[in-house]
């Protein structure tokens, strides 16, 4: 029988332990650390699955907490896998199953973009800065004034199943939708490059996953053609900017804000990030990778990536 250790938090969503259950002998450590889960997989060979999420492990599943383990797969309810060393899994013969290419699944889950769209009106309507200032027993609305999303444009970059979902919202508000996406094309929407995106677009939504060609896409050679007050939305990955350069531009006056609920150090220690370390400094929003966290979402998807249990048992 299997014996399946789960690192992420589960105990919220009702019936998922017991789903777990029908597939093996389940360990639960949700708040497991790098080392504590190395030394267990290292002393209990009898754990040969883990069940995983990037946004509360905080570290990489890599060679040095699986090599000397009995681990043969790994399944994380992501779509995302850089929480996981794909090369060093490879090398040690190790499955790893995800929902990445779980299409019809997907499409019910737009929970990220429902946070994407959230994050955009917080920093247009300046929400946060404006209810600080009330917390201080203060009410004057001249220094927050916003601007509506109706009179102004959206450039997306990455018109896959978030971002079509977000360009869909934006829309419906009266936006301007602009996309980049070298791989998409879409009879809606207006696709430009993505220099042109950055000109004429007031605010910029990331909707890609990372890769060779998209770590560090956004950077200084490109924000220089950044339209004035242009408000950036990145909740895909946080390698997909390169955070020094924004928040220069941030500094600049180059750009108004800056949305984030992921970080490209995230699995560090986050007091070392340039974007945490501004927070009190510029209009930056951060959000702790709750894109997909909802209820809903959750028990949805999280029901779906154990069901492929059924084809490894």
């Amino acid at each position: 029988m299997n014996t399946i250790i789960c690192t992420t938090p589960i105990g919220h969503l009702s019936g998922i332990k017991k789903e777990i259950k029908k597939f093996g002998k389940l360990v639960y450590k949700p708040n497991i650390r790098y080392y504590e889960l190395k030394n267990l997989l290292k002393i209990n060979k009898k754990i040969d699955t883990i069940f995983c999420n990037p946004n509360r492990q905080g570290y990489i599943l890599d060679k040095k907490i699986l090599k000397y383990s009995s681990i043969k797969l790994i399944n994380t309810a992501s779509t995302g896998l850089n929480h996981i060393n794909m090369a060093d899994c490879k090398d040690l013969g190790i499955k790893v199953i995800s929902l990445t290419k779980d299409i019809k699944l997907l499409k019910k889950l737009p929970s990220t973009s429902e946070l994407a769209f959230g994050l955009m009106i917080s920093l247009l309507r300046n929400i946060p800065s404006s209810f600080d200032s009330v917390k201080l027993k203060k009410w004057d609305y001249l220094p927050f004034m916003g601007q509506e999303i109706s009179s102004l444009s959206i450039g997306i970059i990455g018109l896959g199943r978030l971002g079509r979902i977000m360009a869909q919202y934006c829309k419906s508000f009266g936006m301007k939708v602009y996309f980049y996406d070298p791989y998409k094309k879409s009879k809606i929407y207006k696709k430009v490059i993505l220099k042109k995106l950055f000109e004429i677009s007031d605010v910029i939504s990331i909707h890609t996953h990372v890769n060779n060609e998209t770590k560090y896409l956004v950077n200084k050679n490109l924000l220089k053609y950044s339209k004035k007050n242009q408000v950036i939305i990145n909740t895909s990955r946080g390698e997909i900017v390169k955070e020094s350069d924004l928040v220069l531009s941030l500094k600049k006056g180059k750009i108004f804000g800056y949305g984030t609920d992921v970080l490209e150090n995230e699995f560090d220690d986050i007091k070392k990030s340039i974007i945490v370390k501004n927070l009190n400094k510029l209009n930056i929003i951060v959000t702790p990778h709750i894109g997909g966290m909802t209820l809903q979402g959750q028990l949805r998807a999280w029901k779906f990536a154990i069901n492929k249990f059924e084809r490894y048992k």
